[in-house]
């Protein structure tokens, strides 16, 4: 029960009042899980959200030098080149979804929020005369010499000042963890050409995976993941004014098994600070057991959704 004096919260995505418990998670991919963080499902646009988030100025808490996807194939010890050649088949399925959407291959200006470790970029970069930029609140091995070419800003993309527009813009897996999702979305129309695209991808609640694992699933992501976006949520927060829904996919440029293998991780409890090296071959046992399972994710909605928008 809320307390009458406390104005409810509200839904993340839509802004109703009429929400719903749906799970607790403690906080995830982090070393002192001890916290506990509450998951409503709104009853009008059906996405889930985060009643009680870190205030967003104490989120790099969470966001720590031992953080798995900052760590990347350092993490793994004598297997990193395994991980980056799986990072490279992963963003090579990116640079062709871009691709796939953008009307000249050269030429063109591409922005990627959240970039993180921006090896989206550097592939796209590869493929053409793109000019890339990457935003993040947090550097991720921005040093490397590999990214030498690429123009990478540090802080909230939505307070930088920047003086063009873009033909692309994209966001893997940032959109969940955005506090101000208005905001966002009428920065990226204020920044897109006319007829530019948006590519999204996040997490998918609805997916069975998540049904499985329950409140160990790892697209909860607590406390960073703010918003879980429902299938229905789209058409309400992306205005049919301004924007045109080109592509719907209940799958991702990523698979659901990593969810679902960092899920299995998160309920052995492993300690997220420490060398992934010992649990590489985890890691490949289950990839293969379960590869005939995760083949039919384009058909069977798992745990990852892609939409593209194109604005008006």
């Amino acid at each position: 029960m809320f307390n009458s004096s406390i104005p409810k919260p509200s839904c993340s995505i839509c802004k109703s009042e009429d929400h719903r418990f749906y799970t607790n998670t403690n906080a995830m991919m982090h070393v002192e899980n001890s916290e506990s963080y509450k998951f409503h499902r709104c009853q009008c646009c059906e996405s889930i959200f985060l009643i009680n988030p870190v205030p967003e100025n104490q989120l790099t808490n969470y966001y720590t030098n031992t953080y798995l996807p900052y760590r990347g194939e350092k993490a793994w010890g004598k297997y990193a080149h395994f991980v980056v050649w799986d990072d490279q088949k992963l963003n090579a399925r990116r640079a062709k979804m871009a691709l796939q959407h953008l009307k000249q291959k050269s030429d063109t200006d591409v922005l990627d929020i959240g970039c993180g470790k921006p090896d989206f970029l550097l592939q796209l970069t590869k493929t053409g005369n793109i000019r890339s930029m990457g935003i993040d609140f947090t550097s991720a091995q921005w040093e490397d010499p590999k990214y030498k070419n690429l123009t990478l800003l540090e802080g909230d993309w939505r307070n930088i000042e920047l003086h063009k527009k873009f033909d692309l813009i994209t966001a893997w897996h940032y959109l969940e963890h955005d506090y101000q999702l208005n905001q966002t979305i009428e920065k990226c129309k204020q920044l897109l050409k006319p007829n530019g695209i948006l590519i999204i991808e996040v997490p998918m609640y609805q997916g069975i995976i998540q049904k499985i694992q329950k409140n160990y699933w790892q697209g909860w992501h607590s406390p960073r993941h703010i918003s879980l976006f429902s299938f229905k949520s789209w058409k309400m927060i992306f205005s049919e004014n301004d924007w045109e829904i080109v592509k719907h996919r209940k799958y991702g440029t990523m698979s659901a098994f990593t969810l679902w293998w960092l899920g299995y991780q998160q309920k052995k409890n492993i300690n997220w600070s420490l060398s992934m090296e010992s649990h590489f071959w985890n890691l490949v046992f289950w990839k293969v057991l379960l590869m005939p399972f995760f083949l039919l994710e384009q058909i069977i909605p798992m745990g990852i959704q892609t939409i593209v928008l194109k604005k008006k």
